[in-house]
């Protein structure tokens, strides 16, 4: 009989009361030998009658489910859900949601009953919906999401009829609540074939309805360093990281912002304004940093014009205009492609997706996970921006350690605990961004390699140096200094990065700390002298 002995002992007691049929994802895995983890049933019997039985025999059955009511018993991770049904199987099975979940089998005989011919459309490798398709969809749409993960799970083709009622009907998935689809989505981002699901919900139309930041991925060309385009690149950086829901996530949106800011190399010039708008150069809005300099002084702008934005340039570099040039913008012949600043674009565009789910359900820490995902996302370029002369193979081992370690701690340090899991979930991504597709990946993986080792070894160098510092001496310094509230913070994250990067500096060394106190409250142009002084108020 399906299930194990916990699962078991309920159904034939129920089995007491009248017909019980397990059905769904229990037979459909029995017939392909594959062990059932939850089981459900259905009976002719009112679902009040059901729960009360088993009140009297002493379990603890919950009424749960919106959509489709069930009685459900626990234990520990095993799990029996029964609904009630007229007592007509083949109308029943006609409810249902693809014929390989409408086999039925008696509780009491093992009798397997097949009405919809389910078991010969699994062995033909067919995903096919019950009766007709576009009703099944009406009834719920979340079915529709169900499709695809059962197709690449199992590896069943999808039926025409089936597959063009989910094309037609995929926009009634925006009326089911966020939290159904939220975890249908979750379920299928951390499938095996991941690559394949992609593709079929990009065929769907689902992407272009309920995240086209994603869809419009699609044909946008990057620079000579890639052999795809955006769209095909993040399928393959998805394929590339472990079934893990938030690392899966931080790549599906890790390139959302290249939309936004692709551009082409060009220059301009002009006399740079400050507006209400922003900086302004020729009719030209400007994008980037210190420009503020440079205001009302006539400049060349090197930087890139937004394909999307073409009245917005990026800013590379500013020099001072040549009194002799006579042109306002120039693009360069063959110039490079870029997307300056993208990782800020794509932690944006998420902060914003965010809102349309409810990926706090799924996530590693709730919340806190959803924080999380935006900062992997928004710091994903770190790595390749920090070690570009060392992904070239120029190293210098005494700054490569020094680099390795200040990298670590930048990533790792939340502001209250090392979190060496960030540091993993940044190092996962870089690692399949740079396989997803970079014309030297063959070259240089090694020395990625290299380098993630490296900063593993100083993760491992922080965490256990974290874990020894003792912090008494250091707080009687600074509170006999005056130090309180946030410039005892402060000077404390001054202390504790500098302790943190080298061992040779002690917590209990007072040369030490008053070199770092003096640095703390050294005369700057904005702070005024009782700032300096905390003593003096």
């Amino acid at each position: 009989m399906i299930g194990n002995e916990f699962q078991q002992e309920i159904l034939e007691k129920l089995s007491e009361l009248g017909k019980v049929y397990i059905v769904g994802g229990a037979v459909r895995d029995a017939q392909l030998g594959i062990p059932a983890k939850d089981v459900d049933a259905v009976m002719a019997l009112p679902l009040q009658k059901i729960e009360k039985k088993l009140l009297e025999w002493g379990y603890k059955p919950h009424l749960i489910g919106a959509h489709q009511q069930t009685v459900s018993i626990f234990q520990g991770e095993d799990r029996v859900d029964i609904a009630d049904f007229s007592g007509d199987v083949e109308a029943n099975a006609l409810s249902r949601d693809f014929t390989m979940n409408a086999i039925y089998q008696d509780v009491r005989t093992g009798e397997v009953i097949d009405p919809l011919h389910g078991l010969q459309d699994l062995r033909e490798g067919r995903l096919k919906a019950c009766g007709s398709a576009s009703d099944r969809f009406k009834e719920d749409p979340l079915r529709i999401m169900r499709l695809i993960r059962l197709a690449v799970s199992y590896d069943l083709s999808i039926e025409p009829e089936t597959w063009q009622a989910a094309i037609d009907q995929v926009p009634d998935l925006r009326e089911v609540a966020a939290e159904r689809v939220t975890v249908e989505l979750g379920r299928i981002l951390i499938l095996d074939k991941i690559d394949e699901a992609l593709g079929l919900l990009d065929d769907l139309g689902y992407l272009q309805i309920s995240i086209p930041e994603l869809a419009r991925l699609k044909g946008l060309v990057q620079n000579r360093y890639h052999t795809k385009d955006a769209w095909e690149h993040t399928r393959h950086v998805v394929k590339n990281t472990v079934p893990r829901i938030s690392l899966r996530l931080a790549a599906l949106f890790h390139d959302l912002g290249k939309w936004e800011t692709a551009s082409r190399e060009c220059y301009v010039w002009g006399t740079i304004r400050l507006t209400d708008q922003g900086y302004e150069i020729d009719g030209f809005k400007l994008k980037g940093k210190n420009i503020e300099r440079w205001v009302n002084k006539e400049a060349e702008v090197h930087g890139g014009r937004l394909d999307n934005y073409p009245d917005t340039i990026v800013v590379k570099r500013i020099k001072p205009a040549k009194a002799t040039q006579k042109k306002h913008i120039e693009m360069v012949t063959d110039g490079k492609r870029h997307f300056l600043m993208h990782e800020r674009e794509s932690a944006r565009l998420v902060k914003e997706i965010l809102p349309r789910f409810r990926w706090s359900m799924v996530l590693p820490g709730g919340s806190l996970g959803e924080r999380e995902l935006e900062y992997v996302v928004g710091h994903h370029m770190l790595g390749t921006l920090t070690f570009m002369s060392e992904l070239k193979g120029d190293i210098d081992q005494t700054k490569f350690r020094n680099k390795t370690r200040q990298f670590a701690w930048e990533i790792g340090w939340n502001g209250q605990v090392f979190d060496k899991q960030r540091i993993e979930n940044v190092l996962d991504l870089w690692r399949a961004d740079y396989l997803g597709g970079k014309q030297d990946v063959a070259a240089n993986i090694e020395r990625l390699d290299e380098i993630q080792r490296a900063i593993r070894n100083a993760c491992a160098f922080l965490a256990e140096r974290a874990s020894l510092l003792d912090w008494t001496h250091f707080e009687k310094f600074a509170r006999g200094k005056g130090l309180e509230g946030e410039r005892f913070g402060r000077f404390k994250e001054q202390v504790r990065r500098q302790v943190m990067m080298d061992n040779k500096y002690r917590l209990t060394d007072p040369q030490f700390l008053e070199r770092e106190y003096a640095v703390y409250w050294k005369p700057s142009s904005v702070t005024s002298t009782a700032k300096r002084n905390p003593r003096t108020k």
